[in-house]
């Protein structure tokens, strides 16, 4: 009776303590290391049960993980997205439920992979990699805080997402965490490790190595090429409006002139472009009579461009019902106009996904707006070079900064309004995921958020500089424009096909050594 009691509180334990370590790797606290050994307890825990016990506890170890990682997402569907705390749970712990199946399917089939074999220091990191890119695809993909984003810190590891983009660095992760766990199970009972066991592990270590040394290389190249490189001036505002009243119209007046009141303070330092973030301005520019002259007056004086985010709504004929848009607006100080309208919008917040065929999803969640997703991905003209806007949401897609490496843009710029998330983890999860764009592209980034975290980031991920959180300000930099058609922007994801193969190649050895009676 101890026994069977005793094994699954160990089961349990050993979950719990993979899950935090997990989740503690990630901002905000962004203890990276912890990650490198945080599949180790899972792995323990999954050793030796069958194939529906280790997919309880992979659905355990993803529930913790993400619960830990997401809880940030009912205080904005209650406070900013107009659900009730009913339905805000409902919404979070199906998501929840969703990604934790990843994590159920990876633990059974890690059993089809006997840590003994050295092979399956590959296979595993492989079928996590998989995973992971499904995740990042199916159902309009989320993408948020997978392995290989708690590096975005690390500024040599960081270097590798050149190549492969983030799967890369998920990769080496879960290649140490299965050598490690490998190393533990196949010690001899006195703790001593044979020679030929050390070969594995010691290959590893020198990929690691090798790892660090070509970031450590590439972050010089950077430095060189950045000071060859032509800059732009940019000013980036961060007007920190309370959620509560953005879209008070009895609040427009004291929105607009706060923007602009911190756009002519930058005047000094001689602005090429100012940068406001998504949705600065709280009502249909151009068609509101009252402001939208001193959004213009504003470009002229100033002498720049201006580069802000704005609701917008277009009526076509033949359409009985407008379109919305979030729409980025770029000013000229001639009165020139161009815009670029968000492609990827974020489901149920700007959209209600299956509305069509699920009528009672869009009662559910009556709040949500109905935005239309726009017609492509493109850089804006600017004298110095095109801008690449991401609007909030887009940063965490690789696929549309990729697209606007080949438009040859200069500068990505991120307009993102981060109030929704208060003072939770979330916003500074958002930032960590911007700086995977700037590395896989090689190219400078510029974040304007409403209420934080603004920033600049190098094209080595490093933050120069930022704004903190929940205060109004104004940041200032000289930034070089250039971009570069890195392994990663030329072929995206290759590495995760590479992985897929090598997967694919160790499920049918696996399956020939089981048909032929091997162990």
């Amino acid at each position: 009776m101890k026994g069977a009691v005793r094994y699954p509180v160990k089961d349990c334990a050993l979950i719990l303590l993979g899950a935090l370590l997990y989740v503690l790797s990630f901002p905000k606290i962004s203890w990276s290391f912890l990650i490198w050994v945080a599949f180790v307890p899972w792995f323990m825990a999954f050793e030796g049960k069958g194939a529906w016990g280790r997919f309880r506890l992979g659905l355990g170890a993803g529930i913790l993980s993400s619960l830990g990682l997401y809880y940030w997402l009912t205080h904005a569907m209650r406070h900013y997205g107009g659900l009730n705390w009913l339905t805000s749970i409902f919404i979070l712990l199906l998501l929840v439920a969703y990604l934790a199946l990843y994590f159920g399917v990876f633990a059974w089939l890690w059993g089809f992979f006997p840590p003994q074999e050295g092979w399956s220091v590959v296979a595993v990191p492989s079928l996590w990699v998989a995973l992971e890119y499904g995740r990042a695809h199916f159902l309009t993909g989320f993408p948020w805080e997978l392995a290989g984003h708690s590096q975005y810190n690390v500024a040599t590891i960081l270097q590798l997402s050149e190549l492969t983009g983030v799967y890369g660095i998920s990769f080496l992760i879960l290649l140490v965490n299965q050598t490690l766990y490998r190393l533990w199970m196949v010690r001899d009972r006195s703790g001593a490790m044979g020679r030929g066991k050390w070969a594995v592990p010691a290959m590893v270590l020198l990929l690691v190595i090798g790892v660090i040394f070509f970031g450590r290389s590439a972050l010089n190249r950077e430095e060189a090429l950045n000071r060859r490189a032509k800059a732009l001036s940019v000013a980036v505002v961060q007007g920190n409006i309370d959620q509560s009243v953005k879209w008070n119209p009895a609040f427009q007046e004291a929105t607009v002139f706060r923007y602009l009141e911190l756009s002519r303070s930058a005047a000094p330092s001689g602005p090429e472009v100012v940068i406001w973030p998504e949705t600065a301005v709280p009502f249909y520019f151009l068609k509101e009579p009252l402001y939208t002259p001193k959004i213009f007056e504003l470009a002229r004086r100033m002498d720049t461009y201006l580069l802000f985010g704005s609701p917008a709504v277009e009526y076509r004929p033949g359409e009985g019902a407008p379109r919305f848009y979030n729409r980025a607006y770029l000013l000229g100080p001639d009165g020139r106009l161009s815009h670029y309208d968000k492609v990827h919008l974020v489901p149920y917040g700007e959209y209600v996904p299956l509305k069509k065929w699920f009528p009672f999803l869009g009662k559910m969640v009556e709040a949500v707006g109905d935005f239309s997703p726009g017609e492509g991905v493109y850089g804006l003209n600017h004298p110095q070079g095109k801008l690449g806007v991401l609007i909030c949401f887009e940063t965490i897609f690789p696929e549309i900064s990729r697209v606007l490496n080949k438009d040859r843009v200069g500068l990505l710029v991120n307009l993102t309004n981060d109030a929704w998330y208060g003072r939770t983890s979330g916003p500074y999860q958002h930032l960590s995921l911007l700086v995977f764009r700037a590395v896989e592209n090689r190219i400078w980034v510029a974040r304007a958020a409403n209420t934080g975290i603004s920033a600049v980031i190098d094209s080595g991920g490093r933050m120069v500089k930022t704004l903190p959180l929940l205060q109004a300000g104004v940041l200032t930099a000289t930034v070089p424009i250039r971009g570069e058609r890195t392994l990663y922007a030329r072929y995206g994801d290759w590495w995760v096909g590479l992985c897929m193969l090598l997967f694919a190649a160790a499920l049918v050895r696996r399956f020939l050594q089981r048909r032929r009676g091997e162990r």
